[in-house]
């Protein structure tokens, strides 16, 4: 799976954005309290995304280092 620079980035700072949103909506009670798993859910599941996109950026650039030798 090749991901573009411009998409990693993308659904990176959309990801931090859904993130600052949730986190938002927390502190102002506007998310009720028996929602705080679902969104903990969510939120977890958005961070492992942001982890494996990473890793697969900086597989990515390694192989076509590789290639470049």
């Amino acid at each position: 799976m090749k991901i573009s620079q411009k998409t990693f980035n993308w659904i990176t700072y959309t990801s931090l954005a859904i993130l600052i949103l949730l986190l938002l909506g927390m502190l102002t009670r506007t998310i009720p309290p028996q929602y705080y798993m679902h969104t903990l859910v969510v939120a977890i599941a958005l961070f492992v995304l942001r982890i494996f996109l990473r890793i697969q950026m900086y597989r990515q650039a390694r192989s076509e280092e590789n290639e470049k030798n």
